[in-house]
Order: C-alpha cells, then sequence, then structure tokens
C-alpha cells in the first residue's frame, strides 16, 4: 500500500511540474504572438522615432570596448519587449 501511495504522490508530483512547464511554455508563444505582430506593423519602417523605440525595446546593454587585431568593437545586447534578447 506505501508503494503505490509513495508511486501516487511521484506521479502527482510530476504532473504539476509538467503543468507547470506547459503554463510557461504557452505564455512565451503567446508573447511571440504579441511579438510577431508588433514587428508586422513596423515592417516597412523607414526611419526609428522615440514612440516606436519605446514600443519595440525593452533595453540595450552596451559593453566595454575592446580592442581586436587593432579594431575597437563593443558589445550591443537589444532586449526587445515580449522576447527579451535575440541572438543574430
Amino acid at each position: 500500500m506505501n508503494r503505490y501511495e509513495d508511486e501516487r504522490r511521484s506521479k502527482l508530483e510530476q504532473r504539476t511540474q509538467l503543468t507547470a512547464q506547459l503554463e510557461a511554455t504557452q505564455e512565451d508563444e503567446q508573447a511571440t504572438d504579441e511579438w510577431l505582430a508588433v514587428i508586422r506593423d513596423y515592417a516597412q519602417l523607414e526611419e526609428l522615432d522615440r514612440p516606436t523605440l519605446l514600443r519595440l525595446v525593452k533595453r540595450i546593454e552596451v559593453g566595454e570596448k575592446y580592442e581586436i587585431a587593432g579594431e575597437t568593437h563593443r558589445d550591443i545586447k537589444i532586449y526587445y519587449n515580449f522576447v527579451g534578447y535575440v541572438e543574430l
């Protein structure tokens, strides 16, 4: 009887974890769909203005300068609303 009760608890815990993962995946999918809808609105954008930037971008991280083969470089990461950082 104890073995069956332990198995039941284990299965219940596994179900709870899988349900949480499913909900997180669905939230990510919804956020991605919202981001794509916003991006479609700006597909033909020719000039970036402040309101558009605020709607699309959550934050921009600018790294320290460094040199490679005599050329100055700097890492820049753009975190978009809804989807976060997208590595290109």
